[in-house]
This record gives C-alpha cells, sequence and structure tokens, in this order.
C-alpha cells in the first residue's frame, strides 16, 4: 500500500516580510551551493569550506541567515509566480510587487529601488507598502 504524504505550510510562522525575507535567504544560499564564477572558482567550494571549518558566517544587518525549507521556498515562488503571471492583477499592482521583491527578497534599501524603477524614494516606499497589503488580501493566510 501506498500512503500519501501531505505537507501544510504554516503560512503563520512568518509575516510578508519574514516570509520574502527567508525566501531571499533561500535564493542566496541555492545560489551560493551551486553557482560559479566566471574564474571557475566554484561559489559551492567556497561556502562548504566555510562549512567544514566551523565558521561561523558573518553576521550584518543586512544579512539574512535561512530559515525556511525547499518546500516553503517553493510556495513563496508559486505565490508570487502566480501574481506575476496572471492576466487578471494590472501592471501598477505587478510594479509594486516587483518594487517589493526588490526591497525584501534582493535585499535593496528603498533608495537603491527607487534608482532601479526611476522613482522617488517616497514612492518606491509607498509601492512597496501597498504590495504588501496586496498580498495580504490576495492571500488570507499571510499577515503584514
Amino acid at each position: 500500500m501506498n500512503a500519501a504524504v501531505i505537507i501544510v505550510m504554516d503560512w503563520a510562522k512568518y509575516t510578508i516580510d519574514g516570509w520574502l525575507e527567508q525566501f531571499g535567504a533561500w535564493c542566496e544560499t541555492v545560489r551560493m551551493k551551486g553557482g560559479d564564477l566566471p574564474d571557475g572558482l566554484h561559489i559551492n567550494q567556497i561556502f562548504w569550506l566555510i562549512r567544514e571549518a566551523g565558521k561561523e558566517f558573518p553576521k550584518s544587518k543586512s544579512h539574512v541567515r535561512c530559515e525556511i525549507s525547499d518546500f516553503e521556498a517553493t510556495q513563496v515562488q508559486a505565490l508570487l509566480r502566480s501574481i506575476l503571471n496572471s492576466e487578471k492583477v494590472d501592471f501598477t499592482t505587478k510594479f509594486a510587487l516587483i518594487c517589493l521583491i526588490k526591497n525584501k527578497i534582493e535585499n535593496k534599501g528603498l533608495g537603491r529601488v527607487a534608482q532601479e524603477t526611476n522613482q522617488s524614494k517616497a514612492q518606491a516606499a509607498i509601492m512597496v507598502s501597498c504590495a504588501k497589503f496586496y498580498l495580504s488580501g490576495h492571500d488570507k493566510r499571510l499577515r503584514i
């Protein structure tokens, strides 16, 4: 007999900011484990050498430690993709979501987001805030 295992996502574990920051940290960890640099020095070699040496990763304000599983990361990714690929979501909402992604997942400050999206810092902050409210209204399991 085959038994089906159903894994349930606990969306209450983090806020919207927390999920997106954790997803960004997960993306960075995946990149470090498997990416490579143009000169052939593999990032994953550096990553695993640091881990094997028992060294602690640098702790800084901008560094977020990944604490989510691959399953949780794929659920966050699926949520974002469903919105960005939807034809029912208007351009302004998608633009706000892109600003939120740049701010939380890519770990860029509001000034940098504003510069990359050709708007003022105040406008970028409003877009990020609007995207959070859209996500919380779009998926009732998420909290601000």
